[in-house]
């Protein structure tokens, strides 16, 4: 299974084939697209791509899961329950061989300094409430999106960033924080990029397209030996560079 994440900026507007063509491209499975607020942009990928879809309303900003595979089951908690990250959507994924995989996608609160940190923090936590029974069962399953958080592991070029994010460093006593993410690893999740890659996981930006300096997006499993993680990846080929600001974001399990 072919997983992605891609964040495309306020919707896609004006930018539906770039993106479908970065998309095919990617040759994915499943897509949990965020910021996915234009409907005609969501559309049009999912039938270019042969997709089943769902929409999922979120705070501010919606997230839709595409897959070749038949969505047996979707929850869209960001309406559902309190303190959520700004967009927070489970589907549970049939594959051919008749496992039924969950795969969370959410877009967390953005921003880099330790102030925004403590709110994603907060957001994690009710994440990891959402995902507790599957943890305790060792269920695989898989959380993917925007985390506008940064990996302990990443070696953060502070003058590759954009303006906000080194305005935030010098703010936060030069060091932009990264414990959402070890908290995500303290959970137990899989950063699938750094299981197959580790050089380039610590180098390796996903945004912004123009100043690429932070790895923000990310494909975690859980429950899935390392073994299976067949690769994982950042797409920056050139039309990546005009679709987004962020690069889309990918791995390939074997499932």
């Amino acid at each position: 299974m072919r997983v992605v994440t891609y964040n495309i900026l306020e919707g896609g507007v004006g930018r539906a084939d770039p993106i479908g063509e970065v998309l095919e491209a990617q040759n994915a499975d499943v897509i949990i697209l965020v910021e996915a607020n234009d409907d005609f942009v969501v559309d049009r990928t999912a039938k270019r791509l042969n997709m089943d879809m769902i929409v999922a309303p979120g705070h501010g900003h919606r997230i839709a899961i595409l897959s070749r595979f038949t969505i047996i089951e979707s929850i869209n908690h960001a309406l559902i329950e309190d303190d959520t990250p700004r967009s927070c959507c489970q589907a549970v994924i049939r594959t051919p061989a008749g496992i039924d995989l969950p795969v969370i996608g959410l877009h967390m609160h953005p921003k880099a300094t330790d102030a925004d940190e403590n709110i994603r923090q907060h957001q994690l936590a009710s994440v990891m409430r959402l995902t507790h029974e599957y943890r305790a069962r060792n269920r695989p399953h898989l959380l993917a999106g925007d985390f506008n958080s940064n990996s302990p592991v990443q070696e953060i070029n502070i003058a590759a960033c954009k303006a906000s994010t080194q305005d935030a460093y010098t703010h936060n006593g030069g060091h932009i924080p990264r414990r959402v993410i070890q908290n995500m690893l303290d959970h137990g999740y899989t950063d699938t990029l750094h299981a197959v890659n580790a050089g380039t996981a610590k180098t390796m930006a996903s945004f912004t397209t123009h100043q690429p300096g932070q790895r923000v997006d990310y494909v975690f499993s859980f429950g899935i030996d390392t073994s299976k993680i067949i690769s994982a990846w950042v797409e920056q080929d050139r039309l990546a560079k005009f679709a987004s600001d962020h690069y889309p974001v990918g791995t390939e399990i074997d499932v």
